[in-house]
């Protein structure tokens, strides 16, 4: 799994480079050439929610994400396995109501052929963003899930 945290490391990483060079070139444009860039918005917003989900994956893996685990941290060890099971699922059904609506937004844009305003790219690419995020934020936040019960089994033996 190690292989795929770093891919979607260095996927992120050029994603946020590629929207800060085009959204500085859109900067630059207008302000030596007094002429904007019409595709820099579509781009780096599309771009954007790309990243947003692959961040969002990465920070379920991690922990990353807000939590209050103030009340949690009180509750006996099988009691907090339960409880992080239970964050689980609700978080699978979460992501997987997401994955279903986005799954059909994807399908209708490609049925209608719609296409992006400024560079005319199919938009069902654009909004593949809505289920691949979710499938990987699935996948993450279980393998988060998980190492968070093999951290409290950790503590019970010790």
């Amino acid at each position: 799994m190690k292989i795929f945290v770093r891919l979607e490391e260095w996927l992120l990483a050029i994603l946020m480079i590629v929207i800060c060079g085009v959204t500085m070139a859109n900067v630059l444009s207008r302000y030596f050439l007094n002429v904007s860039l019409s595709m820099t918005e579509e781009l780096t917003t599309n771009l954007f929610a790309y990243a947003i989900f692959i961040g969002a994956s990465l920070l379920a893996r991690e922990k990353g994400h807000l939590g209050f685990s103030l009340l949690t941290d009180y509750l006996p060890p099988k009691l907090q396995i339960i409880v992080a099971i239970l964050i689980g699922c609700l978080t699978t059904v979460f992501f997987i109501v997401l994955f279903w609506f986005g799954l059909e937004m994807v399908m209708q844009q490609y049925e209608y052929q719609q296409k992006t305003p400024a560079l005319g790219l199919d938009e069902w690419i654009m909004g593949l963003s809505v289920p691949l995020g979710s499938f990987l934020c699935v996948l993450r936040f279980w393998e988060g899930c998980i190492l968070e019960i093999k951290t409290i089994r950790g503590r019970m033996k010790s």
